[in-house]
């Protein structure tokens, strides 16, 4: 979901990721139509760029096919969640602390699990 052109075309406004301000409530995946689960993904991918951006995780952490993964779709939603209550305007002074901690332990997941999807900067690999 990276590549789509509209992000170097300056006809479109730049997207922005805002603080969150409301308790985030989970994703089920499979309870979404296809059409809900690519807007669902578009929300997803504007953080996966900031958190790609702003931590510099590279291709073995978070590769550009991320979307193509239900694995890697389940964790990084799961993390965006954690990342959405851990920094909303209601949340705890420490829950930013422990979603770090939450982050770094999904970090070795993510690694793992990208080192067994074979995929590389140049190229997707089909799940078999």
């Amino acid at each position: 979901m990276t590549s789509r052109p509209e992000r170097d075309d300056p006809f479109y406004p730049p997207r922005v990721l805002t603080q969150p301000t409301i308790l985030p409530v989970p994703i089920v995946w499979s309870a979404h139509s296809p059409d809900s689960q690519t807007l669902l993904r578009e929300e997803l991918d504007l953080w996966i760029d900031w958190l790609t951006d702003r931590y510099r995780l590279d291709h073995r952490t978070v590769p550009d096919c991320w979307h193509d993964h239900p694995e890697l779709l389940e964790e990084l939603s799961a993390l965006h969640l954690a990342w959405q209550g851990a920094f909303a305007t209601s949340a705890s002074p420490d829950a930013p602390l422990r979603w770090h901690e939450q982050f770094a332990a999904a970090i070795n997941r993510l690694t793992d699990w990208v080192a067994r999807t074979g995929c590389r900067p140049d190229g997707h690999r089909a799940r078999r």
